[in-house]
């Protein structure tokens, strides 16, 4: 019996309606799979600790709340410690604002000066945006007790998550493997093996990354005596997480933190540090550490993140590698996804493959001719 093929047309239609629908499931469904998602990395990362710990004789469910424990322990510190450094930082806001105002002042004498543009015109404009700022200040309290009300429910959601997916991890495992047949067994189980390797490898590289990072940073900000120099570097290895958008951010919440201090040369040489920190870590650190893990081209790598962030938000942006890298492995594992699995990954063709490709055309092409003519 012949196996009935699709037009081109009605295949990429049909490709273009699964992810719309995918989309819009991951838009409507945003507070369900976040602590999912998140959870299910997590689990990911205490696999290994938690299979040690069984196989120690330890009960499967102890062993389960063991890590989860201790993995809320470490993130329950690191929160902490960032608390009390924005807490600190806090205290010096007035003197921000100070600068600031000073900073407004000069740039008004500076239009003044240079654009002709009158005192009174140049007040008025300051008089509206501030209103406007005035007027959306209710907008921004509800977002700000939203997004609180959301960060107490990922604290109370993700770790009971975490421990279930701990817990019945094997029962999943069963679970997809019997979602197909039995002859697909082998390469279904390789596909979630590999899946739990690479993103494993791959959340380590990042703590092994963002902690060298990190040391590189304090240790610059120390040498042009920056202060709060141990809350700036955690914070640009943190955003730095984030691929090629997060150092923008991580630069100019520097620059809003390094202002405090009203010292021009700091505020360079913390300018300098977090470009010369980048620029090792992205030539050197990434490649190395990260790179060998995840092998995803920089043009998916940014639209996914824009596309994370435009879905889930802030959350979307961290999690949108690791789903890219588990894309990845299954379209490479599943012999039909294939050609979306060499889109995602990135060109490690040589640089003579492409000459050695044309030849071949103009050979068969001139064959062609030839068969024409004859």
């Amino acid at each position: 019996m012949e196996q009935k093929t699709f037009p081109f047309y009605m295949k990429i239609s049909s490709v273009l309606l699964m992810i719309c629908l995918l989309l819009w499931l991951l838009v409507v469904g945003k507070a369900i799979l976040v602590p999912l998602f998140i959870a299910a990395i997590i689990c990911i990362f205490l696999i290994k600790p938690c299979n040690y710990l069984e196989r120690k004789g330890m009960h499967h469910a102890i062993a389960a709340i063991v890590c989860m424990l201790a993995a809320i322990v470490v993130i329950g510190a690191i929160i902490y410690f960032i608390s009390e450094q924005l807490i600190d930082f806090k205290e010096d806001l007035p003197i921000l604002e100070q600068h600031f105002n000073t900073a407004l002042g000069n740039l008004q004498a500076y239009l003044q000066a240079h654009f002709h543009i009158s005192s009174i015109n140049l007040q008025q404009s300051v008089e509206k945006l501030r209103a406007k700022m005035l007027n959306s200040a209710p907008a921004l309290v509800g977002s700000t007790v939203s997004t609180v009300s959301t960060v107490v429910e990922y604290t109370v959601l993700v770790p009971i998550y975490t421990f279930l997916f701990l817990l019945y991890r094997n029962l999943i495992v069963r679970f997809l493997i019997a979602c197909f047949k039995e002859t697909h067994s082998d390469s279904v189980a390789a596909i979630l093996a590999k899946t739990k390797y690479v993103i494993r490898n791959y959340i380590f590289g990042l703590l092994i990354e963002m902690l060298i990072v990190a040391i590189m940073l304090f240790i610059g900000f120390m040498i042009v005596g920056a202060k709060y120099a141990l809350l700036m570097s955690f914070l640009v290895a943190l955003l730095n997480l984030i691929p090629y958008l997060g150092i923008f951010t991580a630069a100019i919440l520097c620059l809003i933190i390094t202002a405090t201090s009203g010292n021009i040369v700091t505020i360079v040489g913390v300018m300098i540090v977090v470009s010369i920190v980048h620029l090792i870590d992205s030539n050197i650190l990434l490649p190395k550490v990260v790179g060998s893990k995840v092998k995803i081209n920089a043009l998916v790598t940014i639209v996914g993140v824009i596309i994370g962030n435009q879905i889930w938000g802030i959350p979307g942006m961290f999690l949108a590698v690791p789903m890219m890298a588990f894309l990845k492995v299954f379209f490479d594992g599943v012999e039909d996804l294939k050609p979306w699995g060499i889109l995602l990954g990135e060109d490690v063709s040589r640089p003579h493959k492409p000459r050695s490709l044309k030849i071949k055309i103009k050979k068969k092409i001139k064959a062609a001719k030839e068969k024409d003519q004859q």
